[in-house]
């Protein structure tokens, strides 16, 4: 289905989901994030757009529409710093751990000199070639004479040099990152009946006030126990919250009942460092706008857990 084609069909179903959940009488999407109201015109004009879990850049797929100011804009700092830390984690997974393949651009200090360098691993076998278009002609020069003077001198062997990464990534904006991409898989999922309960207000201050910390303990390492990339579970112990496995970290998420402030429960309980004892349900992860709750009573009665 072409781009244009799913926007509509996500239009028309948050529209319809919206409606019927609020009661709204005209045909129009909520932002899921800012919870802004927009016509069918703003999907015809750019305004509303796909936004991909994760992000496009990583292989994600169209789950849901945001207004561009959430998704083109705000969504750019955030979605760029988890897709850098991505590419961090995978070099050093290539280089260091010898999984998978990686290129990309490093530096490299050798002789008291750094010159930029492209990085090649394949099945661990590790290239690095320096573009003369990248580097200073006098640096690369000095550096070829170095290695041929240690190679004449036989010093190659035991020769200290450091390869660092040019990647580079905001830690607490890609920790935001996260915090929305699970906050729009339970979008996709749920609808607007989760999303648009009060106990999400400060999850969705969160991401659109991405430069401030508004929420802690709502980032925590995934269980190894769980292998498959993607996971959503609806948690009944320690209390009720629904938890987002991405990867190698897990997004924590209010539930409608159980604790109200979830991550005070966290912070006051686990800050040293205890494991957490999680028992719950697992969902399927949404391929593409579900919004179960709004469109089935029955899911709803089936979801509604107590904590």
């Amino acid at each position: 289905m072409k781009k244009t084609e799913i926007k509509k069909t996500f239009f028309e179903k948050g529209a319809k989901a919206f409606q019927k959940i609020t009661g709204y009488g005209h045909r129009c999407y909520c932002c899921p994030i800012c919870k802004k109201i927009f016509p069918f015109q703003a999907l015809e004009s750019g305004v509303l757009t796909l936004e991909h879990v994760p992000p496009e850049k990583l292989g994600g797929k169209p789950i849901a529409l945001t207004c561009m100011q959430c998704n083109s804009t705000a969504g750019y700092s955030i979605d760029a710093a988890i897709v850098n830390r991505d590419k961090l984690n995978k070099s050093v997974e290539a280089l260091v751990r010898k999984k998978g393949n990686y290129e990309g651009k490093y530096s490299l200090k050798m002789g008291g000199e750094t010159i930029n360098v492209n990085l090649e691993v394949h099945d661990g076998n590790v290239t690095i070639k320096p573009p003369k278009e990248i580097n200073n002609p006098v640096k690369l020069s000095f550096l070829k004479d170095y290695i041929m003077r240690l190679h004449k001198e036989g010093r190659c062997d035991g020769e200290e040099f450091r390869l660092s990464p040019q990647i580079t990534y905001h830690h607490s904006l890609s920790k935001i990152g996260d915090l929305k991409t699970a906050f729009l898989v339970c979008f996709s999922f749920f609808g607007y009946s989760y999303i648009l309960n009060d106990r999400l207000t400060k999850v969705r201050e969160q991401i659109i006030e991405y430069n401030d910390t508004l929420l802690e303990w709502y980032w925590i390492l995934s269980d190894e126990k769980v292998k498959d990339e993607y996971a959503i579970f609806l948690l009944n112990k320690p209390i009720s919250v629904i938890a987002v496995k991405i990867g190698k970290i897990t997004i924590l998420l209010p539930w409608f009942n159980g604790h109200e402030d979830i991550y005070g429960f966290f912070a006051n309980n686990y800050a040293n460092g205890n494991s957490i004892p999680f028992s719950g349900n697992r969902l399927p992860w949404p391929e593409t706008l579900e919004m179960r709750l709004d469109f089935s009573n029955a899911q709803n009665n089936q979801l509604n857990m107590d904590g």
